[in-house]
Parts: structure tokens; sequence; C-alpha cells
């Protein structure tokens, strides 16, 4: 029977997680590996910054970036681009150093502890921050 062969939703608990600094100052990239069974993507991922300086935190917004439908062999892996402006405000700004990851289509989240990085403390900034769905960008 000649048929699409379909995988399910890629689950949190079968994503292994890791950041790692854009090429530009301003950009995080995230790389989600399959460590279960084939799966896919598709969509935009929820991403929280958090400082450890205290409670609440920063929800990235979506950018206008078309999503791609990602499927994942076990092993393999996807990633997606953060970006964030730099603080060039002179102010101390605020250090982030975890962000909390919910992939798309999905209800749990995992924390990802990031080397530090440095966002200015304005108004606007926090809707400077935005995410791109999954399987966009270098991959």
């Amino acid at each position: 029977m000649g048929g699409q062969v379909t995988t399910g939703t890629c689950k949190t608990e079968n994503l292994r997680m890791r950041a790692s600094h854009g090429m530009g100052e301003g950009t995080l990239l995230v790389s989600l590996k399959n460590t279960g069974e084939a799966c896919s993507l598709k969509g935009f991922p929820g991403v929280d910054l958090k400082a450890d300086s205290g409670p609440g935190g920063i929800s990235a917004n979506r950018s206008k970036l078309a999503a791609p439908g990602v499927a994942l062999q076990s092993g393999k892996e996807t990633r997606f681009t953060l970006h964030y402006p730099r603080n060039d405000s002179g102010g101390s700004g605020v250090d982030i150093t975890r962000l909390v990851v919910t992939p798309p289509n999905e209800t749990h989240s995992k924390a990802l502890t990031i080397d530090p990085i440095n966002i200015p403390v304005s108004d606007h900034s926090t809707s400077d921050v935005t995410v791109d769905p999954v399987g966009t960008g270098k991959q």
C-alpha cells in the first residue's frame, strides 16, 4: 500500500535542548534533539527569558516567518533562533540566565541554563524579543 508515513508530534520529554550564541550579537540558537521515536514539529516554541534576580520574565513574541513542518528521526535535531536587543543603552540592563522553552503543540516546558545575555530595561525592549519557528534559519 502506497501511503505517506506520518509521525506524531514531538513530546517535550523526548527533546534534549541546548542553547548557544548565534553568529551575531543579539541571537541565541536553541537546538532540539529527538531522543525518542520519529516525530514531527511545526510552529513556534514558547520561550520565556528569566533572570536570577527575581520572579517574572520576558515572553518572546513570534517573528513573521512562516513555520515549516519538520520531521525528526531519532537522534536528529532541528533549531530555532531567539532574537533579543543588545544593551547599548548605557544602563546596567538585566542579565538573562535561563530560558523556559515549550515546544510547538506541547504544554510541558524545559528550563535551560544559558551563558548570560544582557538586555536593556525599557518599555519597548520586551517587544524586541522575538522567536522564529522551529526549522527556520541555518540548520
